[in-house]
């Protein structure tokens, strides 16, 4: 399936809150998602191999002095993602500006930083 230039869910691996990931325009990302506008994400390419994700909200996923949070400037460079495929066909969102990071989801739906593959970095992309 192609999902880019799509709108999608980034729904939180299994083994975390299973829940969408979610931007509040007052800056703060969680796990905790459902299908509302904060949750729902149109997919941009942004070149070879990088994507942004902004929200119906107007937000983008974003980066920004080393924490998850959103902008609303469409191109900024804090809000540019390298996606890497799993083995499980979930993927891993690694923030352009902060290489060897990837984002990821707590239990408890706290977003954090993790390394490549494991459970808390795992995502799924669900056409909506």
């Amino acid at each position: 399936k192609q999902w880019y230039q799509r709108r999608v869910a980034i729904t939180a691996g299994r083994t975390q809150t299973g829940r969408n990931l979610r931007v509040h325009g007052n800056g703060s990302v969680d796990g905790n998602g459902g299908n509302g506008q904060l949750a729902t994400f149109t997919v941009n390419v942004q070149g070879p191999g990088r994507y942004s994700f902004r929200n119906d909200g107007g937000h983008f996923l974003a980066v920004k002095f080393g924490r998850l949070c959103q902008t609303s400037n469409y191109g900024d460079p804090d809000a540019v993602f390298l996606l890497h495929l799993n083995a499980d066909q979930s993927v891993s969102f690694e923030p352009q500006m902060m290489g060897g990071n990837f984002i990821g989801i707590k239990k408890n739906g706290h977003a954090k930083f993790g390394k490549f593959g494991k459970p808390s970095t795992r995502f799924y992309l669900n056409i909506v």
